[in-house]
């Protein structure tokens, strides 16, 4: 028996052209413009309409829309442009080094790094090395993260529509509250982190309602995957302490830590990694989006001696026809040119959260507008009702100004961000803060 499609589902698909699966159109910035340039931090349409890129890329974009990387990186891969899948080259190794050298640096200790196509690839990689020293058993994440939508990833990710339709059962999963301490319904009047939620992580693993086996069970707890902060669950930033306290009650039940750094990677937060806001200690680490600045596919998974030890995960444990390609390799020994030559990217890091905070502080008087958070390079701006999807759609629309592209997400109606390119200039930020006030301020009109 098959259902017929709402109509809003039906609207919406006759803007899909024909030929197209609509599955990863979900996000789509309305109106749907179609894009044919692009310079610095700005997109053009058919019709050469401006806009502001606020969103990046959903993250990839650090650098902007720099052609240089491009051009840099074919020069590189032009003297192999293609590599059977089975042949090691040497800038595989150098890359793979360079990697590893930015891991080791950040967590102190030596890894090893394994490279993957994309996202979801990097994920199943690191619970591949869990599985290979803690068996099959319940993967811990939270509610309202988000690490893929494959087969396997799907069912960490919190939605049930990435659910939808999948061919087998997935992975034991145990879902840990919702980590947002500003709608958290046990927060203390004062704010902060309330105790009764720390007590509930303490009893993990001695409580068997909360479905964690103990520290001495023989299917025993696998891994815990974090992220630093919650994307696609409203771009949410946890309570470092309280990430501590289930990262290390974790690790006492026999629990392997994984950081899903695909989108807090490399400075979007601040520091390098998003796990150093927090002090977290990770054994395994996955990253991806802002290492080719959204050219190519491509992800990388670090893990801490020996948990990827040759003796452990042997060769044949996975295998990519991509995973050596030149092009991919060239586009990251590139994109790492960049940072090296960005040495105190931490500290000005710091100077663009003030400027963004500051360009801001007249959206957050708006009263459509709840609360403005700024952490690093991302600003989320919280509204008072679910109408997210209402102001990228005004905000978008490049008539009189220039359109800005807003991200925001399903799980999280009533909460957009503001995450441009991390080359953005000050002038800039102040202009999109101007045209998103002049989307909220229209939309106080409609409402």
């Amino acid at each position: 028996m098959t259902t017929a499609p709402s109509a809003a589902t039906a609207s919406a698909a006759r803007e899909i052209p024909g030929r197209m699966v609509a599955g990863d159109l979900v996000y789509r910035t309305p109106p749907a413009a179609v894009f044919t340039r692009s310079n610095g931090v700005r997109l053009y349409d058919v019709d050469d309409r401006e806009y502001l890129d606020g969103e990046a890329a959903n993250g990839a974009l650090t650098w902007g829309y720099d052609a240089e990387i491009v051009r840099e990186a074919c020069l590189r891969a032009m003297a192999m442009p293609g590599l059977p899948s089975f042949c090691e080259s040497s800038l595989r190794i150098s890359v793979i080094d360079r990697l590893a050298d930015r891991f080791e640096r950040a967590v102190g200790v030596p890894g090893r790094v394994a490279v993957e196509l994309g996202g979801a690839q990097g994920i199943e990689m690191a619970l591949r090395i869990v599985a290979a020293h803690r068996g099959d058993g319940p993967i811990l994440c939270f509610q309202g993260g988000y690490h893929g939508r494959s087969p396997f990833t799907a069912h960490l990710s919190a939605s049930s529509r990435y659910r939808a339709s999948q061919p087998w059962p997935g992975p034991e999963v145990v879902r840990l509250p919702y980590p947002d301490c500003g709608s958290c319904p046990h927060r203390p009047l004062n704010g902060g982190c309330n105790a009764a939620c720390a007590s509930m992580v303490e009893r993990l693993g001695t409580n068997d309602m909360l479905g964690v086996p103990g520290a001495g069970a023989s299917r025993g707890v696998a891994a815990l995957v974090v992220e630093p902060l919650l994307n696609v669950g409203g771009f949410a930033l946890p309570d470092s302490g309280h990430l501590r306290r289930v990262a290390d009650h974790v690790r006492s039940l026999g629990g392997l830590i994984v950081v899903d750094e695909i989108f807090t990677g490399l400075h979007r937060l601040g520091p390098e990694w998003g796990f150093q806001l927090h002090g977290l200690d990770p054994d395994i680490i996955v990253a991806s989006k802002a290492l080719t600045n959204g050219v190519t596919p491509f992800s990388c998974v670090w893990a801490r001696e020996p948990l990827a030890d040759p003796a452990v995960f042997p060769p044949g444990s996975h295998s990519s026809t991509f995973a050596g390609n030149p092009h991919s390799l060239a586009v990251v020994d590139t994109v790492l040119d960049r940072w090296a030559g960005w040495p105190g990217a931490t500290e000005s890091m710091a100077e663009f959260a003030r400027e963004l905070r500051t360009a801001l502080e007249v959206v957050a008087k708006r009263d459509v507008v709840r609360s403005v958070e700024v952490v690093g390079g991302l600003a989320r701006i919280e509204l008072t009702g679910p109408h997210a999807s209402a102001v990228r759609a005004k905000a978008a629309r490049a008539d009189q100004r220039p359109g800005l592209l807003l991200a925001s997400t399903g799980m999280a109606p009533s909460v957009v961000a503001l995450h441009p390119p991390l080359v953005t200039s000050v002038a800039d930020i102040r202009l999109m803060a101007e045209v998103l006030d002049d989307s909220l301020k229209e939309l106080e009109g409609d409402i």
